[in-house]
Protein backbone atom coordinates (compact mmCIF):
# COMPACT_ATOMS: atom_id res chain seq x y z
CA UNK A 1 0.00 0.00 0.00
CA UNK A 2 1.18 3.44 -0.78
CA UNK A 3 0.87 6.23 1.69
CA UNK A 4 -0.89 9.38 0.60
CA UNK A 5 0.99 12.58 1.17
CA UNK A 6 -1.07 14.99 3.21
CA UNK A 7 -1.04 18.66 2.38
CA UNK A 8 0.26 20.56 5.36
CA UNK A 9 -0.59 24.06 4.24
CA UNK A 10 -3.63 25.87 5.55
CA UNK A 11 -6.11 26.93 2.84
CA UNK A 12 -5.83 30.64 2.08
CA UNK A 13 -9.52 31.46 2.84
CA UNK A 14 -9.08 29.93 6.32
CA UNK A 15 -5.92 31.98 6.94
CA UNK A 16 -7.74 35.14 5.85
CA UNK A 17 -10.77 34.34 8.05
CA UNK A 18 -8.65 33.61 11.14
CA UNK A 19 -6.53 36.72 10.54
CA UNK A 20 -9.61 38.90 10.16
CA UNK A 21 -11.15 37.64 13.40
CA UNK A 22 -7.90 38.16 15.31
CA UNK A 23 -7.44 41.67 13.89
CA UNK A 24 -11.03 42.53 14.85
CA UNK A 25 -10.47 41.26 18.41
CA UNK A 26 -7.34 43.44 18.61
CA UNK A 27 -9.28 46.46 17.29
CA UNK A 28 -12.08 46.04 19.87
CA UNK A 29 -9.72 45.87 22.85
CA UNK A 30 -7.39 48.61 21.61
CA UNK A 31 -10.30 50.94 20.84
CA UNK A 32 -11.72 50.33 24.33
CA UNK A 33 -8.35 51.11 25.93
CA UNK A 34 -7.99 54.20 23.73
CA UNK A 35 -11.43 55.42 24.77
CA UNK A 36 -10.59 54.85 28.43
CA UNK A 37 -7.27 56.72 28.19
CA UNK A 38 -7.82 59.48 25.61
CA UNK A 39 -11.60 59.52 25.16
CA UNK A 40 -13.83 62.50 25.85
CA UNK A 41 -17.29 62.19 27.39
CA UNK A 42 -20.59 63.61 26.27
CA UNK A 43 -24.19 62.96 27.26
CA UNK A 44 -25.85 60.83 24.63
CA UNK A 45 -29.35 59.56 24.09
CA UNK A 46 -30.24 55.87 24.18
CA UNK A 47 -33.13 55.40 21.77
CA UNK A 48 -33.13 51.60 21.46
CA UNK A 49 -32.76 49.20 24.35
CA UNK A 50 -33.37 45.48 24.70
CA UNK A 51 -32.44 43.20 27.58
CA UNK A 52 -32.82 39.46 27.16
CA UNK A 53 -32.46 36.97 30.02
CA UNK A 54 -30.12 34.17 28.95
CA UNK A 55 -29.27 32.18 32.06
CA UNK A 56 -30.40 32.93 35.60
CA UNK A 57 -27.70 30.62 37.01
CA UNK A 58 -24.85 32.36 35.13
CA UNK A 59 -21.93 34.04 36.87
CA UNK A 60 -21.99 37.72 37.77
CA UNK A 61 -22.65 40.11 34.83
CA UNK A 62 -23.37 37.23 32.42
CA UNK A 63 -27.06 36.48 32.93
CA UNK A 64 -28.46 38.88 30.31
CA UNK A 65 -27.64 40.08 26.81
CA UNK A 66 -28.14 43.83 26.48
CA UNK A 67 -28.47 45.65 23.17
CA UNK A 68 -28.41 49.46 22.97
CA UNK A 69 -28.68 51.96 20.16
CA UNK A 70 -27.60 55.50 20.95
CA UNK A 71 -26.69 58.83 19.41
CA UNK A 72 -24.73 61.88 20.49
CA UNK A 73 -23.64 65.22 19.07
CA UNK A 74 -20.04 66.45 18.78
CA UNK A 75 -19.22 69.80 17.13
CA UNK A 76 -22.73 70.04 15.71
CA UNK A 77 -22.58 66.62 14.00
CA UNK A 78 -24.66 63.63 15.09
CA UNK A 79 -23.02 60.23 15.54
CA UNK A 80 -24.79 56.92 16.11
CA UNK A 81 -23.61 53.78 17.83
CA UNK A 82 -24.79 50.31 18.80
CA UNK A 83 -23.48 47.90 21.41
CA UNK A 84 -24.31 44.35 22.46
CA UNK A 85 -22.84 43.01 25.69
CA UNK A 86 -23.42 40.64 28.60
CA UNK A 87 -24.55 42.13 31.87
CA UNK A 88 -26.96 41.88 34.78
CA UNK A 89 -28.43 45.24 33.78
CA UNK A 90 -32.20 45.00 33.47
CA UNK A 91 -33.83 48.27 32.56
CA UNK A 92 -37.36 48.14 31.25
CA UNK A 93 -37.44 48.14 27.47
CA UNK A 94 -37.97 51.50 25.82
CA UNK A 95 -41.41 52.28 24.48
CA UNK A 96 -42.14 54.02 21.20
CA UNK A 97 -40.44 57.43 21.24
CA UNK A 98 -39.02 56.92 24.74
CA UNK A 99 -35.34 57.75 25.37
CA UNK A 100 -32.79 57.72 28.19
CA UNK A 101 -29.63 59.73 28.73
CA UNK A 102 -26.28 58.00 29.10
CA UNK A 103 -22.65 59.10 29.09
CA UNK A 104 -20.84 58.22 25.86
CA UNK A 105 -17.07 58.22 25.40
CA UNK A 106 -15.55 59.01 22.00
CA UNK A 107 -12.18 59.80 20.45
CA UNK A 108 -12.03 63.55 19.73
CA UNK A 109 -10.39 63.21 16.30
CA UNK A 110 -12.44 60.15 15.29
CA UNK A 111 -15.89 60.32 16.95
CA UNK A 112 -16.93 57.22 14.99
CA UNK A 113 -14.98 55.28 17.62
CA UNK A 114 -17.32 55.44 20.61
CA UNK A 115 -18.95 53.37 23.35
CA UNK A 116 -21.09 53.96 26.41
CA UNK A 117 -18.95 55.04 29.36
CA UNK A 118 -19.95 51.94 31.34
CA UNK A 119 -18.05 49.84 28.80
CA UNK A 120 -15.07 52.13 28.21
CA UNK A 121 -14.26 54.04 31.39
CA UNK A 122 -11.64 52.60 33.77
CA UNK A 123 -13.71 53.65 36.79
CA UNK A 124 -16.75 51.73 35.57
CA UNK A 125 -15.16 48.74 33.76
CA UNK A 126 -13.61 46.90 36.67
CA UNK A 127 -10.20 45.34 37.12
CA UNK A 128 -10.86 42.14 35.19
CA UNK A 129 -12.07 44.04 32.13
CA UNK A 130 -8.97 46.24 32.19
CA UNK A 131 -6.70 43.19 32.41
CA UNK A 132 -8.67 41.49 29.62
CA UNK A 133 -8.38 44.51 27.30
CA UNK A 134 -4.63 44.70 27.94
CA UNK A 135 -3.96 40.98 27.40
CA UNK A 136 -6.38 40.40 24.52
CA UNK A 137 -4.43 42.34 21.86
CA UNK A 138 -1.18 40.71 22.98
CA UNK A 139 -2.69 37.22 22.77
CA UNK A 140 -4.37 37.99 19.44
CA UNK A 141 -1.09 39.29 18.00
CA UNK A 142 0.78 36.18 19.13
CA UNK A 143 -1.89 33.93 17.61
CA UNK A 144 -1.82 35.96 14.39
CA UNK A 145 1.96 35.64 14.12
CA UNK A 146 1.67 31.89 14.79
CA UNK A 147 -1.04 31.40 12.13
CA UNK A 148 0.81 33.44 9.52
CA UNK A 149 4.10 31.70 10.29
CA UNK A 150 2.46 28.28 10.06
CA UNK A 151 0.72 29.17 6.80
CA UNK A 152 3.96 30.57 5.36
CA UNK A 153 5.89 27.40 6.22
CA UNK A 154 3.19 25.27 4.58
CA UNK A 155 3.43 27.24 1.35
CA UNK A 156 7.26 27.29 1.32
CA UNK A 157 7.54 23.48 1.45
CA UNK A 158 5.49 23.01 -1.73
Amino acid sequence: MSKKKMKKNIPLPIVILISTVLLFAMYLSLSTLSLAIWGDSVMGTVDRYDSRSDDVTAEKNRSRTVSKGYWFVVNGKEYRGNVIYSSDEAWTNLGEGETRSERIRYIARIPYINKPAALSDFDEMGEMAIIYHILSPIGSLLLLVFVLHTARLGYKKN
